[in-house]
């Protein structure tokens, strides 16, 4: 059973891969999260934490 910080940091890890990706392989936010299958119910979320990487 997973807990909320493992997710958390899966998450934090999954992100930074999904970025590293963007900046290697050229590809844009919607690229990535297909190549890192990310599923359709997740992607509004992972969208706003790759925007916030930005922004912050």
């Amino acid at each position: 059973m997973t807990n909320t910080a493992t997710v958390k940091a899966l998450d934090s890890r999954v992100i930074r891969n999904i970025l590293r990706s963007m900046v290697n392989e050229h590809w844009s936010v919607s690229e990535a999260l297909d190549e890192y299958d990310i599923p359709d119910y997740l992607r509004e979320e992972y969208e706003a934490k790759i925007a916030q990487c930005f922004v912050d």
